[in-house]
């Protein structure tokens, strides 16, 4: 019997990170990180940098623009970007409307809809967001409703709640507060009142919720962020947070809901299937989640042509930004039948390290995908029967 051969992936020094763009203090996404690479270990020997590369030829097809426009339902950006530079990368990349996910509360909320509706109130999207420390509070419910008024009256085109909501946030009692606790039911339904469509993220990848030992498939990522990692008695399971996201959404179905990254079940697309079906007012983007839908690209094309009115765009970026440049990377898994693609353009694998393959989508779902789906759920409709 020949002799087994252990191979293993680790970080091979300390992390360092030189940030992308000299802008404010960068998220730990934005970190470009030197220094790390694999090693396989056989015997008595360690191969450092072991980046072994494939001799299959295949198709390179690179797409700067998409085949048709697209609105990008899931970015980010802060009050210090140029409206001007976001418009002419938006330009640049085929996108013709940014939905910012950061828009805050209170005053940060109005600086942000004054100087991107200043520039282009109909490309530059601005959702709101909810602070839960005053979830306690007996008035928290109609003062949030009343807040809520004012910034759709003000022009926020939406609500965004982020993934401490379910996971991290907690109530003055220090009890975690559930992503279907009742006292938010006003809220989604003046969402609803107000054709505000919500788009929430409850979770993380399933990988996120297990040990970081040799088992774990992002492990990668997970030494690089251990912030991410919601192991742990401290955390509700993968399955709890999934539970109670669906549940929220099934209480309240006037209510239109966009769930982040594929509702974070992209690893079990037949799991993500049966919930859009039980739960009509759902549709999902797929940001930072092409990873896992490239490397199963027949059920991953099924799924998309089957639920074609439910699949939205997103990056999960701004425009322009110049780390992981993923417009062009998602344009290519979308439009080509391009096999054994890395999906990122990165030194070290910002997610699934693994390579992905194209789905090549038909014309009339790459409409719906790139535009129409977004344009729906951006008018508080749901997706169509």
């Amino acid at each position: 019997m020949s002799e087994r051969v252990i191979a293993f992936t680790l970080i091979l020094s300390a992390l360092t990170g030189c940030a992308i763009k000299p802008e404010p203090k960068p998220k730990a996404d934005e970190v470009q990180i030197d220094g790390t690479g694999r090693a396989v270990y056989t015997k008595d020997e360690l191969l450092k940098n072991y980046d072994p590369q494939p001799q299959l030829v295949t198709k390179q097809t690179t797409l700067a623009t998409p085949k048709f426009p697209v609105i990008d339902i899931h970015c980010h950006w802060t009050l210090q970007q140029d409206p001007k530079l976001l418009l002419k990368a938006m330009d640049d990349t085929g996108v013709t409307r940014a939905i910012n996910l950061s828009g805050g509360s209170g005053s940060n909320l109005d600086h942000m809809l004054k100087r991107f509706h200043a520039a282009a109130p109909d490309r530059l999207l601005i959702f709101c967001n909810i602070d839960f420390k005053a979830i306690d509070d007996p008035d928290f419910a109609s003062k949030t409703v009343a807040y809520l008024e004012r910034a759709r009256a003000n022009g926020a085109s939406g609500l965004k709640i982020f993934k401490g909501f379910g996971l991290t946030n907690k109530d003055k009692s220090g009890k975690r507060i559930a992503v279907d606790d009742p006292r938010l039911d006003p809220v989604w339904e003046k969402c609803a009142e107000l054709n505000m469509p919500v788009l929430i993220h409850s979770g993380d990848p399933p990988a996120f919720f297990q040990p970081i030992d040799r088992m774990n498939e992002r492990w990668l990522q997970l030494k690089r962020h251990p912030d991410w990692s919601f192991f742990g008695p401290e955390f509700p399971s993968f399955k709890e947070v999934m539970d109670e996201h669906f549940r929220m959404i099934g209480k309240h179905p006037r209510t239109v809901f966009i769930s982040a990254h594929l509702a974070n079940l992209g690893d079990d697309l037949d799991a993500l299937a049966k919930r859009l079906d039980e739960h009509p007012n759902v549709y999902v983007d797929f940001s930072g989640r092409v990873e896992e839908l490239g490397r199963q690209p027949y059920a991953a094309r099924k799924f998309m042509l089957k639920y074609q009115d439910r699949v939205m765009f997103g990056t999960d970026r701004y425009p322009g930004r110049l780390d992981q440049p993923r417009n062009v990377i998602y344009y290519r898994f979308l439009e080509t039948d391009d096999e054994y693609f890395f999906p990122f353009d990165h030194a070290f694998a910002p997610s699934g390290d693994w390579r992905i393959y194209g789905v090549f989508l038909p014309d009339e779902v790459l409409k719906k995908v790139y535009t129409t789906n977004a344009e729906r759920a951006l008018a508080g409709r749901p997706p169509a029967q």
